[in-house]
């Protein structure tokens, strides 16, 4: 009988062993288990932000519950390069099931105009062109959204390609109110003004400006800040050197790389050794009084430091306040669903699910965005305090800028390069860096 007993055991052991092995494998395989039933995997790609990614974790679980056969896999990555390499695998993937939600950086924009001739075709183009990308225009959930914001950030050929979940300022700064009130410093509306605050902090021995420089890219924040207020017309200008009518060595853009160059001089010590995930902390711990960011990190200093107060002002730079007093930046991530996706009903359920009011509301103030939905109750203080900058919004240069094909390093991708002016880079002088940037704009001409 003991035996007997034993061999039983040892059945309904390996019963159980082989068990295991097989839900591991059905996981591994990109599905799951659940009371014996398969469930499906849901892929979703984003750019690590703490205080989205946080909000998209717990939108998930409630998606989970609501529809049980549904599990959410949910991977992040650097907001860098990595973010690209990793969207154009999965996309490239195509029915594989490796990706069946993916969020652009920005919105549908980049697409060439006819007065730029052989200019590439931005990657969501060409996804679009080739049918990689589900056409929403149909799906109810997009009557949701703004008609000017779905028109100007969601679609492509008139048909709608994406969702964007809102409006993001980048051309400001982050100011430590309590410093300012402390050295009777008043938000500058000029560049005058702006340098009479760097001076005054400097004097009383607090660091006036920070810069996360060693990801090179939040340089351009502010150096993008100084184009919105020095620049008349920025479309008219990037249109003018397609045409030859303007030049990067034109005295408006000189200006722009001298008034860069100036704040990087002001910045502090070593700012080419601070990442972009150090400076929101840097600033929350008041080790420095302005910051140059994005308003989506709003949420991330106050996680930092509650009892932080502080405020954000559109980089002045032009001596005339008028040309200072609103703040420029982009659309912001814009969800696009895999055509090809074997997922795709429910990727389709997940994004109809986000943009219900209540889950819209919530992103949006956990995200720190500026709604592209209509009647959006905000919670954030930060927020209400800058709408007046963000009255007459505008896209910033980079979402405006089309660049020619092949160029060099000193006109690559957004193409202005302060970061290569001292005290960041080799060079000296932004005559330097202009004449530079203007020969590898030449050299790319088309022929």
């Amino acid at each position: 009988m003991f035996r007997k007993l034993l061999m039983m055991s040892f059945v309904t052991v390996l019963i159980l062993v082989l068990a295991a092995c097989s839900n591991a494998e059905e996981t591994a395989g990109g599905s799951s288990t659940d009371g014996g039933k398969e469930k499906v995997t849901l892929k979703i790609i984003h750019w690590q932000q703490e205080n989205i990614n946080n909000y998209i974790k717990e939108f998930n679980k409630k998606f989970e519950e609501k529809y049980p056969e549904v599990k959410v896999e949910y991977t992040t990555v650097p907001a860098d390069a990595t973010y690209d390499q990793l969207m154009q695998t999965r996309m490239n993937a195509g029915d594989s099931g490796d990706a069946d939600i993916i969020p652009l950086k920005s919105s549908f924009v980049g697409a060439p105009q006819d007065w730029s001739p052989g200019a590439a075709d931005p990657m969501w183009k060409q996804w679009i062109d080739a049918g990689l990308i589900a056409d929403l225009s149909d799906q109810a959930f997009v009557k949701n959204y703004n008609e000017v914001d779905v028109q100007n950030a969601m679609t492509y050929n008139d048909k709608v390609y994406g969702v964007n979940m809102g409006k993001v300022a980048f051309t400001g700064l982050f100011y430590n109110k309590d410093l300012f009130a402390k050295y009777n410093l008043q938000v500058p509306t000029t560049w005058t003004e702006l340098q009479n605050v760097i001076k005054v902090l400097k004097d009383n021995g607090v660091e006036p400006l920070g810069f996360a420089g060693k990801d090179v890219w939040p340089i351009n924040l502010a150096v993008q800040g100084l184009q919105a207020s020095i620049h008349d017309d920025q479309l008219s200008y990037i249109q003018g050197l397609w045409t030859g009518e303007t030049k990067l060595t034109d005295p408006v853009q000189i200006e722009v790389l001298q008034k860069s160059q100036d704040l990087m001089n002001s910045a502090m010590n070593g700012f080419m050794g601070i990442d972009y995930g150090t400076l929101p902390t840097l600033f929350a711990t008041e080790r420095v009084a302005m910051i140059a960011d994005g308003t989506w990190d709003a949420t991330t200093i106050q996680t930092a430091n509650p009892n932080l107060k502080f405020g954000y002002f559109p980089i002045p730079g032009s001596d005339d306040a008028a040309k200072n007093k609103d703040l420029a930046g982009k659309y912001d991530m814009t969800w696009m669903v895999v055509e090809k996706s074997p997922k795709k009903e429910y990727a389709l359920k997940w994004l109809e699910m986000l943009s219900e009011k209540q889950n819209y509301t919530d992103f949006v103030n956990a995200a720190g965005f500026l709604p592209t939905q209509p009647d959006v109750a905000l919670t954030s203080e930060f927020i209400k305090e800058i709408q007046p900058y963000l009255d007459n919004f505008k896209l910033s240069w980079d979402q405006l800028f089309i660049n020619r094909q092949n160029v060099g390093q000193y006109i690559a991708e957004s193409s202005v390069h302060a970061e290569l002016l001292k005290p960041a880079g080799p060079l000296n002088t932004p005559e330097e860096l202009a004449a530079k940037s203007q020969a590898d704009w030449d050299a790319a001409a088309p022929k």
